[in-house]
């Protein structure tokens, strides 16, 4: 059997595509290799969402070339954002790849694979921590943003398709399961919501635990937390970009909504009763961000020690976007003001892991084994959060009781209880 390596760059949301070009070449007889060095098939599915991200799919894209270089027979795929974003590539940096798709373009996939475009490819099994795409674009526009560039606008797969993949990924034994796409607070079928729909998830799968990314402050589901108490295996994480807080910065990068607005919804997570973690992103050195601007984030940040995970980045002007195209050099703080900004946001982010460290210290709670000696807490997100570390060894894929033992930076220590 032909091996096939499939190297996927970005956040989850790729990895949803990446399952789904997993399951066309292994419907078409490809065994899914670990090893690129021994596959006869590569496919990167790309990210191209900042210019750091296209400069490391362009480094991959280098490597992987020299990879086909060796062996000519080999079949280099090349797939994801990057093509997404610039399709017409006059450059001849997308030269000798076998095949050229954007992204999750399946459809494309089965036809190279001689595929019938009847057959519904499996998502590939083997892994612990999987993720289900429910909605593909994004119909918001903010300013600075390439994603509807990339995906397009917003578009919502249907409740059936969605539980549909929901049985595969539970029949290849998923023992997570987070919900993603680019704007997953959005969906609906009819008056049906994202709440109803994870209930629906979460009420047919009741031993699998799942986990809802990417919720766009302005459409955060008002029964959110009822939901975590009807549902014990939703896991009680609020993953929340909320890129500012000052109202003059957010209603440039076309935010629709205010400060006040965001107080209201983190005051509503510190008040809940019971253990609740948030991640949220930011964005620093935005055109037009003043001290004050900044001043007010790092406030805002703390004030809620519900925050257990900030991931900040630098503003980056990408062609295409509204911002790009109005804003002048002057408006950008310099380089030193926004790396002394992200320097800050680190400084805070330092400061609420030591306080979730003294919180969770001696707490008995549920960690999903992700290898031996590594697994994650029903309040961290599998490999973009803080990791819990065994005090022994244990069986990757069960849900193990532990107790929490203080830590190092977002990481906790967990002593093995059975």
């Amino acid at each position: 059997m032909q091996k096939a390596y499939l190297l996927t760059l970005g956040c989850p949301k790729n990895e949803a595509d990446s399952d789904a070009f997993a399951g066309c070449l292994k419907k078409a007889g490809w065994g899914i290799t670990g090893s690129i060095e021994n596959s006869d098939l590569l496919l990167i599915n790309t990210c191209a969402f900042i210019k750091p991200a296209v400069d490391e799919s362009l480094e991959v894209i280098g490597e992987a070339l020299d990879w086909k270089n060796e062996r000519p027979e080999r079949v280099l795929i090349l797939a994801g954002c990057l093509p997404g974003r610039y399709p017409q590539d006059d450059s001849g940096g997308l030269e000798g790849f076998d095949l050229v798709i954007g992204p999750g373009d399946t459809a494309r996939l089965e036809e190279y694979l001689l595929l019938s475009s009847a057959s519904s490819p499996e998502p590939a099994g083997g892994r612990i921590s999987r993720y289900l795409k429910i909605s593909e674009g994004c119909s918001n526009n903010c300013s600075y943003c390439t994603i509807p560039l990339i995906r397009g606008a917003r578009r919502d797969r249907t409740p059936e398709s969605i539980l549909m993949d929901a049985h595969h990924l539970a029949q290849q034994g998923a023992v997570e399961i987070g919900i993603v796409g680019q704007d997953t607070a959005s969906w609906k079928c009819g008056k049906d919501s994202v709440s109803w729909l994870i209930s629906q998830l979460a009420g047919t799968y009741p031993d699998i635990w799942f986990r809802l990314y990417y919720i766009h402050p302005a459409y955060y589901p008002d029964d959110f937390l009822a939901l975590l108490a009807e549902h014990e295996n939703v896991m009680p994480y609020v993953d929340m970009p909320v890129q500012h807080v000052s109202d003059r910065i957010l209603k440039r990068m076309g935010r629709p909504y205010t400060g006040d607005h965001l107080r209201k919804l983190f005051d509503e997570f510190e008040g809940y009763d019971g253990m609740l973690s948030v991640r949220t992103t930011l964005i620093a050195g935005y055109p037009g961000e003043t001290e004050e601007d900044f001043d007010e984030l790092i406030e805002f940040l703390s004030q809620y020690r519900c925050i257990r995970t900030i991931a900040a980045f630098p503003y980056w002007p990408e062609e295409g976007t509204r911002e790009y195209s109005r804003h002048s050099s002057e408006d950008i703080p310099d380089a030193g003001a926004v790396q002394s900004r992200l320097s800050r946001i680190g400084d805070s982010a330092d400061e609420h892991n030591i306080i979730w460290a003294d919180r969770l210290d001696g707490e008995v709670m549920d960690v999903l084994a992700d290898t031996p000696l590594l697994g994650h807490s029903r309040l961290d997100a599998p490999e973009v959060d803080g990791a819990c570390c065994f005090d022994r060894s244990v069986v990757p894929g069960r849900i193990i009781r532990c107790r929490i033992a203080g830590g190092t930076g977002s990481d906790l220590n967990a002593e093995v209880l059975i």
